[in-house]
């Protein structure tokens, strides 16, 4: 278990068996600004977490089970209320992208299959989020797709993110 200040403290199982790094100081050091950040952090990154959100609702219809589920947040900074880390690990990136990425697996209440995956380049910085679809990065800067800021990729236009 890894206390998660940027959870407000919360206890995340961290499973290395999934950690990827031929550089161990490259682990750390990812691991190590990771942990560094606080709930401040994380209410600054509350709108990919929120976009998503919206995004699924809009998509199922959201306003005729999912309200009566979840209910309704108030705030993107509610949405957090929602989420529950799950699992921690560390991975690499695509061939030709040096970073590290810190990945935690959340349980949320609004996509119960696909949960949601939070990715942080080099444990420093919010650089995707939703679904969890097995990739560190959508695209990443050695991606010529123009991806490689983008942190939340939506089916609709109303509702991508970058950083």
């Amino acid at each position: 278990m890894v206390q998660v200040s940027y959870f407000d403290g919360a206890d995340v199982p961290h499973d290395s068996r999934n950690d990827e790094f031929a550089d161990p100081a490259r682990a750390t050091a990812a691991m190590s600004a990771f942990l560094a950040l606080s709930p401040a952090d994380r209410l600054a990154d509350s709108r990919h977490v929120w976009a998503y959100y919206r995004d699924y609702y809009e998509m199922v219809g959201g306003q005729d089970w999912l309200d009566a589920e979840m209910g309704v947040p108030a705030s993107a900074e509610d949405i957090w209320r929602h989420v529950h880390p799950q699992e921690l690990y560390l991975a690499i990136g695509p061939e030709g992208d040096p970073a590290s990425y810190v990945i935690v697996s959340c349980a949320c209440d609004w996509e119960e299959e696909h949960g949601l995956a939070l990715v942080w380049r080099d444990g420093k910085r919010l650089t995707k989020a939703g679904g969890y679809d097995g990739w560190p990065t959508n695209g990443g800067e050695f991606d010529p797709s123009g991806y490689s800021d983008v942190v939340y990729d939506s089916s609709s236009p109303e509702y991508l993110t970058r950083l």
